[in-house]
């Protein structure tokens, strides 16, 4: 896999809750910048394997587009993981949580599935760029969000 963006925040709250909260993707508008909307598809409870959501992101020079996303892995309250069906990025995102005391370091990593030679050569650095500067500005909101939240 391509690694788009990886970064990593502590945030003053449980893991537990963090997992809660960032496991149910309806939140994800609400910290993570360029989603516009996501809902779920069915009533599972958030955080099942195979719950699935449909994500609408505004896409640089393309305007908003939708995705279906869907968790693969979910192992309270340490890590989850969804793949979405975004063509040519394929995207996989990994949320690892992990507890320090008090506080929790929060990882986040978004990858592309895409192992094509042209992918690589002439979108991978652009969607990286983008990707990044994205994430570097919603970690601090999601544990803005959290700490506030919870006090």
């Amino acid at each position: 896999m391509n690694v788009l963006a990886k970064e990593t925040i502590s945030i003053d709250r449980p893991a537990a809750l963090i997992f809660d909260y960032v496991s149910n993707m309806e939140n994800f508008g609400r910290w993570f910048q360029g989603v516009i909307a996501i809902e779920a598809v069915a009533n599972e409870a958030h955080g099942t394997l195979g719950k699935t959501y449909l994500e609408t992101v505004n896409i640089q020079l393309r305007g908003s587009r939708q995705i279906k996303l869907q968790v693969i892995e979910s192992r309270k309250p340490t890590l989850f993981v969804t793949e979405g069906d975004f063509s040519p990025v394929m995207p996989r995102m990994e949320i690892t949580i992990t507890e320090c005391g008090l506080s929790s370091r929060f990882e986040w990593k978004m990858y592309s599935r895409n192992h094509g030679i042209l992918f690589r050569a002439l979108l991978l650095p652009l969607i990286r760029s983008e990707i990044t500067k994205r994430a570097q500005k919603s970690l601090p909101r999601l544990k803005a969000v959290l700490e506030q939240k919870t006090s």
